[in-house]
């Protein structure tokens, strides 16, 4: 079974590092694909990963052949593969085991909303939005996704609205704890700061294939993959009181795949800076499959680029390093306050 490098799967397309921690934390040593599978799942890492070439997939054939009576030592090795052709990014999940990477994000995602509160430390001037990782519920129909999606994406714009009473000449967009999930309601969510033209469309970023750039880009009212809509309000979202107003960015260890996504996306965009320690370094995306079993495969195919087309698919490093959430949000609001549309407020 062979796939084209770069398919367009819009549906599916998931940044997922939440659920490869969730894997590599729970899997129990006897659950393994079955054999058609197993498959699959070699098929398409041989020919569609990422680092297919770093993989021997002969000798990986016959590992995983001579294992089929050891789950554990199969798992292991099935395991080592799919990290080896995907840079650490891909997994394979049984929808029980995707159930408790979205709770575990949930979780995280409580913690994350919790630094919110911190927004009472900064400046009134400044408007401080925090966009925690997130991911639809696993095993919903496509249509409950899209609702989930939209409906996600509609409250960070709801947050943003909420703050942006006039008093605003500046932003803190808060990314420390969004280790991923799905991109396409974090960038919707995120529209209002991100662009920067009111009337204009506006790419974001990228992936990278072999078939050329695959654009991210947003419009008044949805984010769009190679100019097709994945998520549409239907209706204009929220513009800023000052649009193009500054932003300062916070990112860290904690912020992956989609988390990198979205600091990808403020690359590059006018009157930005970004603050605090380089991220996870999964800024790949990737593709959900579902095998014959119906277990998935989260499969590795693209790199990430900024809305420049930099980007290696590694750890970001801020344009400022700084130790620790004080020094970050000192040196974060420091800079806002010292851009002209924050001058004289």
């Amino acid at each position: 079974m062979q796939f084209r490098r770069g398919a367009r799967r819009i549906g599916a397309l998931m940044m997922t590092m939440l659920a490869a921690d969730a894997m590599a934390a729970s899997t129990p040593a006897a659950e393994v694909p079955s054999p058609e599978a197993q498959a699959q799942i070699l098929d398409m890492l041989e020919h569609e990963a990422l680092y297919q070439d770093k993989v021997d997939w002969p000798a990986a054939r016959k590992r995983l052949a001579s294992l089929q009576s050891y789950p554990g030592a199969l798992q292991t090795a099935l395991r080592e593969i799919i990290v080896e052709s995907t840079g650490g990014h891909g997994v394979w999940m049984t929808v029980a085991r995707m159930r408790e990477a979205a709770e575990r994000a949930q979780q995280a995602g409580a913690a994350a909303v919790d630094r919110a509160k911190a927004a009472d430390a900064v400046d009134a001037r400044i408007g401080w939005v925090v966009i925690e990782g997130y991911a639809p519920t696993p095993g919903a129909t496509p249509q409950e996704a899209f609702r989930q999606n939209i409906q996600r994406a509609a409250r960070w714009q709801q947050i943003i609205r909420s703050k942006d009473d006039g008093m605003r000449c500046g932003w803190i967009v808060d990314l420390r704890d969004n280790s991923g999930g799905n991109m396409w309601p974090m960038l919707l969510g995120m529209a209002p700061l991100l662009r920067t033209s009111v009337v204009n469309n506006e790419d974001v970023g990228s992936f990278e294939t072999a078939q050329g750039p695959e654009r991210w880009t947003l419009t008044a009212t949805a984010v769009q993959h190679t100019g097709k809509p994945v998520l549409d309000f239907g209706q204009s979202g929220h513009v800023l009181r000052q649009p193009g107003a500054p932003v300062a960015v916070l990112f860290g260890p904690r912020t992956g795949s989609s988390g990198e996504a979205s600091v990808l996306a403020f690359r590059g965009r006018a009157q930005t800076r970004s603050f605090g320690q380089p991220t996870a370094g999964v800024s790949t995306g990737n593709v959900v499959h579902t095998l014959a079993d119906g277990s998935r495969l989260l499969l590795t195919m693209t790199v990430m680029h900024d809305r420049n087309g930099r980007g290696d698919g590694l750890k970001i490093e801020p344009d400022q390093r700084t130790d620790g959430d004080a020094a970050t949000l000192a040196a974060a609001q420091q800079w806002l306050l010292a851009q002209p549309a924050c001058q004289g407020r």
